[in-house]
């Protein structure tokens, strides 16, 4: 059952293929529900605003579109959403559409991690030398949904619960190891294995790209 007025909150001012559209639209359109339940009308519009959207992952949109609503940490302007975590930093998404599965979201600081994380991530995953400093190919993680059948609205929202968290990025961002090429014996920092190879007699050991190049074409 939808709400008879619902047309008469629209902002018609809004930019109609943007997100924010999207997101009002869908607020306009399930404001007689309680403010505890989940949204379960699609916007009667034309056509899906940002794109096609197949009735099975509708659902999975209607969440995400209720949490950029509804939070108070998220805020939508245009296809840019931003977060600002527990820790009072703030985030942003660019082009968010219905066709996003991935998203790229900075972590935000310089090369050292600020002490107090550093703290909480080691008691969180034990004492590791990786929760003090993040690599620069690291200080920007990939978070998404790895089903491709599920409605990306569903990665968007975990996404924005990681961006919200303030930790779990810093989580994802120091999980690496120190490794170095058994070849030519240069050392790089790679994703996974939390904290090993930073000992040199436990040294992580991999065949760089240059090393096994030279491999194949000799």
């Amino acid at each position: 059952m939808t709400d008879d007025g619902a047309w008469d909150d629209v902002n018609w001012d809004l930019d109609f293929e943007s997100f924010e559209w999207m997101v009002h639209l869908a607020a306009c359109f399930n404001r007689h529900l309680p403010s505890n339940v989940p949204w379960t009308v699609w916007p009667d519009w034309p056509h899906d605003m940002l794109g096609f959207v197949v009735d099975d992952q509708r659902a999975g949109w209607l969440s995400a579109l209720r949490l950029v609503h509804t939070h108070p940490n998220i805020a939508v302007e245009g296809n840019s959403i931003t977060v600002t975590d527990s820790r009072g930093t703030a985030r942003e998404l660019e082009d968010v559409t219905v066709s996003s599965r991935w998203w790229h979201v900075d972590v935000g600081i310089d090369w050292d991690v600020p002490l107090d994380v550093v703290a909480a991530l080691d008691a969180t995953y034990g004492p590791s030398p990786s929760h003090a400093f993040i690599p620069g190919h690291l200080q920007q993680v990939c978070l998404g949904i790895e089903d491709d059948a599920a409605s990306y609205g569903l990665g968007l929202s975990a996404v924005l619960q990681a961006m919200l968290d303030g930790m779990a990025l810093f989580g994802k961002a120091t999980d690496f190891h120190a490794a170095r090429c058994r070849s030519c014996r240069e050392t790089t920092y790679s994703e996974g294995l939390r904290g090993q190879g930073f000992v040199s007699s436990q040294e992580v050991t991999f065949e760089c790209f240059s090393c096994s190049w030279e491999t194949v074409t000799n």
